[in-house]
């Protein structure tokens, strides 16, 4: 468990030993950050039969005992009284919230509470919002639902205000780093993505899925060579698009390089070859372009994401040609 997560953990608990706990609780965090992590913790702890104490840091924290019936059951995701709702498409949609709320209308068969589990709650349609809403509204009793986002703007605002929202903040820079280094002793695990950015001083909560994860890290650095690689020499358009459509943080690390390439120019970071490219009215206009881009992917849940990658390549593309002509019209003045 993130260290981070001990704090939410610890009110959790004594919200469930004073039989307390809200009947909606909002997750909030960015990718990596713990939240299923956190979600998983709680399903496993209101369901199980006989959930013991740990001490972590003087403070009591409930956890589930991990061998009783429930707690199997759960293991192999075939406990009665909880529900994952997962996506069947791009989104989620008012059947997948109508099955949700039949399935908290249904007495418990072997615990306490029915649980529902809704993963990417940013995707819900706004007709599955308003399904939702009307449970949220009347909930059954001894019912909790759990919703995981990375984006709480997305949600509905009368969503919000009817759940507990547990927002994960770890910390940032060399404190970020320093927290994974000692979560990696502890584990006795090396993690080699965090030493490698422990002398960046912009590390921040976004960069947690390459931080944490070798996977992730090694495609960020195809990505990133794929990325600079068609700014500087228009080549690899096809991966770059590939990449938006079927990686999850390619959105995330298009802004995030071009924010960091406008930091390193004004560092005077940039090598020669690409210095006189990556210039900063450049990659000004690149980050405009590629924040339009994203806005329309995240405003609208059911947007043809292919239709709106292939356009913000090409905005890309003309930003570039741009500065080219401008950059050829400087030179012959």
């Amino acid at each position: 468990m993130k260290s981070w997560l001990s704090s939410h953990q610890l009110i959790l608990s004594e919200q469930y030993n004073n039989a307390t706990l809200p009947h909606a609780i909002l997750i909030s965090g960015v990718s990596g950050s713990g939240k299923l992590e956190l979600a998983q913790w709680l399903v496993q702890l209101l369901n199980c039969k006989q959930p013991s104490q740990s001490v972590e840091s003087k403070e009591v924290i409930l956890q589930a005992c991990g061998h009783c019936k429930s707690c199997l059951l759960l293991n192999s995701n075939t406990f009665p009284d909880h529900l994952n709702l997962i996506a069947q498409k791009n989104s989620l949609g008012i059947d997948d919230v109508r099955h949700a709320n039949s399935f908290l209308q249904k007495t418990a068969y072997l615990g306490q509470f029915k649980t529902v589990l809704i993963e990417n709650a940013q995707t819900m349609t706004q007709a599955a919002m308003n399904a939702l809403l009307k449970t949220l509204e009347e909930p059954s009793d001894n019912s909790i639902i759990i919703l995981l986002t990375n984006d709480i703007e997305i949600l509905l605002p009368t969503i919000i205000s009817r759940c507990r929202v547990l927002n994960i903040r770890p910390a940032v820079g060399k404190d970020l780093i320093l927290q994974l280094k000692e979560q990696d002793r502890k584990n006795g695990e090396v993690s080699a993505e965090a030493h490698s950015l422990s002398s960046d001083p912009f590390v921040n909560l976004t960069q947690l899925p390459e931080l944490t994860d070798a996977a992730i890290n090694e495609a960020f650095k195809v990505f990133k060579e794929c990325y600079i690689g068609y700014l500087c020499y228009q080549q690899g358009e096809s991966q770059l698009l590939q990449y938006l459509l079927n990686n999850e943080h390619a959105l995330r690390w298009l802004e995030q390089i071009t924010v960091n390439l406008h930091r390193d120019y004004f560092l005077d970071k940039i090598d020669n070859e690409h210095k006189n490219t990556l210039n900063a009215e450049l990659l000004n206009n690149l980050y405009k372009v590629i924040i339009n881009g994203c806005k329309v992917i995240k405003s609208y849940t059911q947007a043809n994401k292919q239709f709106v990658c292939e356009q913000l390549i090409m905005a890309i593309s003309d930003v570039v040609e741009q500065s080219k002509v401008e950059a050829n019209c400087n030179a012959s003045v």
